[in-house]
């Protein structure tokens, strides 16, 4: 989907919610249009997956490269 069109569907989404509604995260509050609180939310939570998702892929690659050093001819297995 090009840009443009997300950005129009956002728009269009943010500007039919402007209803405003208490919000409230930790220890901060406050007011904002519901729109704007939904996509923020979407956002963070998008944020997370992804952070989440990036480490563990991380994670697996040192696993393997740690298992490939180590199956080497002529290396001993603890050595990388």
């Amino acid at each position: 989907m090009p840009a443009g069109v997300v950005l129009a569907i956002t728009l269009l989404f943010v500007l039919q919610n402007l209803r405003s509604t208490r919000v409230s995260f930790v220890s901060f509050s406050g007011r904002l249009p519901l729109g704007a609180a939904l996509l923020a939310a979407a956002a963070l939570g998008g944020l997370l997956v992804f952070t989440l998702g990036a480490m563990r892929i991380v994670q697996l690659r040192r696993i393997i490269h740690r298992s490939h050093v180590s199956s080497r001819p002529g290396r001993p297995a603890g050595l990388s």
